[in-house]
């Protein structure tokens, strides 16, 4: 390659592989058996800690603002990228552990218990109201926090889902 084009190839980086036997990693993306493809290991990774710090579970935020400004276009953006390949199940675990990561930052921001007690009788709570911690990362996930905080408030709030995003890549 170097005579013919001038160019030197990294050793450790290039390699020629036969992609129905052999999987690779190429911009983000890995591809297995010849047209399937998925986000890499590392991208992966990468995407989670971003969320991660933008959806810091110890501070008090107004949740509409942390959506429009700092999730949605880094949502959008990566999931504009990356909806191309065969990855739907892993956006639809995405949207849940989205989810679920701001309704544990909105129970940090209401801070005191009456404020979800207040949102379960408006959502017409039926039995008793519950006591649990409003700084645990467990309580984001029980019936009471997913009664307050429903799937619908997330669209009405504005939150970009990544399901749609390929839905949208992906027509049926």
């Amino acid at each position: 390659m170097k005579n013919e084009l001038g160019l030197i190839v990294h050793p450790e980086k290039t390699k020629i592989v036969n992609n129905l036997e052999q999987p690779f990693v190429f911009l983000g993306y890995e591809f297995k058996q010849a047209f399937w493809m998925k986000p890499s290991d590392k991208a992966i990774k990468k995407f989670k800690n971003k969320v991660k710090e933008i959806t810091k579970r110890n501070q008090t935020a107004n949740i509409e603002r942390l959506i429009k400004d700092r999730l949605n276009p880094f949502l959008r953006g990566w999931g504009n990228y990356f909806g191309h390949g065969n990855s739907k199940k892993l956006f639809t675990i995405f949207d849940a552990w989205i989810r679920r990561r701001l309704r544990s930052v909105q129970l940090r921001s209401w801070r005191k218990i009456r404020k979800l007690h207040r949102e379960l009788r408006r959502r017409k709570w039926k039995g008793e109201l519950p006591k649990l911690r409003m700084y645990s990362w467990r309580s984001s996930r029980c019936t009471p926090v997913n009664t307050a905080l429903p799937n619908e408030w997330f669209v009405e709030k504005g939150l970009v889902s990544l399901v749609d995003i390929y839905n949208k890549h992906h027509p049926q």
